[in-house]
């Protein structure tokens, strides 16, 4: 069995998020995803589901979500923006493994 310094519960935005503090921190995080990809639950909420906060603050570190930084992005932006996983967050992933 592999030694894992730390393991981030789901690959929704506040597990990448969390994975990127780990990254920064000089830990390899393994990101446990309960699903085949990222974006966590987010494929799975209703269609019109509308974040509440602007765009600017609700991107994931060091990856501005595109467009206009003001705007309130919907459930199907989001996922496309989580999913492929941006590169800047991309830490060592098990999908499926939640």
């Amino acid at each position: 069995m592999e030694h894992v310094e730390v393991a981030v519960i789901g690959g929704g935005q506040s597990g990448l998020a969390a994975a990127h503090a780990l990254v920064r921190a000089g830990l390899k995080p393994l990101v446990l995803e309960a699903s085949h990809q990222a974006a966590g639950s987010w494929p799975h909420y209703y269609d019109s589901l509308t974040l509440f906060s602007p765009a600017r603050f609700s991107a994931l570190p060091g990856v501005p979500f595109g467009g206009d930084p003001d705007r309130y992005p919907r459930r199907d932006e989001v996922v496309a923006y989580l999913t492929p996983t941006p590169t800047a967050c991309r830490p060592t992933s098990a999908p499926g493994s939640a």
